[in-house]
């Protein structure tokens, strides 16, 4: 199958910029030429807030902001609500807040459920594992501020893209083996989910050779980047796919692109999760690109798919779903 014709549109836009291939450029070149692509956020959002802060949040790592949504409920004074934990794409090197601002905005509102959107630290400035780190770290914030941000402890979801893919599963694996916090449910946008150098799926090889936004030779460079050595691609806190035991994890949904090199990464993580007895549900969006999650509005298609991402969050955090 080929691009469906939005999907196509955006691709040629995007590979028409000269930002493509992200590895004639420095990190910091990308991050600057990314911004001055990006469409300037709408003085009033499609998806008014009742409130929007901003809190800092201080690890060993140093400290980095998360930014707290809350969506309007038309109730005066509403009992806790559930709460998504946001992880933004981007290599790992890119990306934040601002440029996801309007995704969680939406994914807030639909789901009913306050949003906590990570600005975690980005490479190669802040290297492996120190983005794990501040994922974990935002976790163990929210649960611990629960009552002061009018959120259900009970009712916390994970749930990323791409880079913040990879970071949802993996703080996903952290909670289990540190015995919590424990959450109700994980979602990962076509997660990374095997980050040894040179890794090869059939996704990779049909996908990766170039033309489709992301392709393997900018991978590697991101990889690069991320990690200090080749082998910490062997650490499943890098690489969640090569963690023993997927076991005893909350449900999942994962959404993958079918002209994604990184396809065939999130479906044999979604495999492992129910056969290991974790009920995961794979998505795959046909016809489109890594990334396509970014453009609703655009590509009709990611507006499904945020239609989808929101159903499933308000089965999995409904106030009378029982949680083991």
């Amino acid at each position: 199958m080929s691009l469906d014709p939005q999907s196509e549109a955006v691709v040629n836009a995007l590979n028409a910029t000269g930002l493509l291939p992200f590895r004639q450029h420095t990190p910091a070149t990308v991050r600057e030429k990314v911004l001055a692509l990006r469409v300037a956020r709408p003085a009033q959002s499609a998806y008014p807030m009742a409130s929007v802060t901003e809190e800092t949040i201080t690890t060993p790592d140093g400290s980095f902001r998360v930014r707290i949504l809350v969506p309007r409920t038309g109730a005066p004074k509403p009992a806790p609500m559930p709460a998504f934990i946001y992880f933004h794409g981007g290599g790992f090197f890119a990306g934040g807040i601002d440029e996801t601002d309007e995704l969680v905005r939406r994914i807030a509102t639909g789901a009913g459920c306050i949003a906590i959107n990570v600005d975690y630290h980005l490479s190669p400035e802040a290297k492996f594992p120190v983005a794990v780190n501040d994922a974990w770290a935002s976790l163990c914030w929210v649960v611990e501020n629960a009552s002061r941000l009018g959120l259900d402890p009970g009712r916390i979801v994970l749930a990323g893209d791409s880079a913040g893919g990879n970071l949802t599963l993996v703080t996903s694996l952290m909670a289990r083996e540190r015995a919590g916090p424990k959450l109700a449910f994980q979602l990962a946008i076509y997660p990374s989910t095997d980050l040894r150098p040179g890794a090869r799926t059939a996704s990779r090889q049909k996908w990766g050779q170039g033309g489709y936004i992301l392709d393997n030779g900018d991978i590697e460079w991101m990889l690069d980047h991320y990690l200090n050595s080749s082998g910490e691609g062997n650490d499943w806190r890098a690489s969640p796919i090569l963690a023993p035991d997927v076991s005893a994890l909350p449900p999942a949904l994962i959404i993958t692109a079918g002209h994604d090199p990184l396809m065939d990464e999130g479906a044999h993580y979604a495999q492992r999760l129910n056969a290991a007895g974790v009920p995961a549900e794979h998505v795959c969006f046909e016809g489109t690109f890594h990334g396509f999650i970014g453009y609703a509005g655009i590509i009709d298609t990611a507006t499904r798919a945020i239609d989808l991402i929101c159903d499933r969050l308000r089965r999995a955090l409904a106030p009378d779903q029982t949680r083991t």
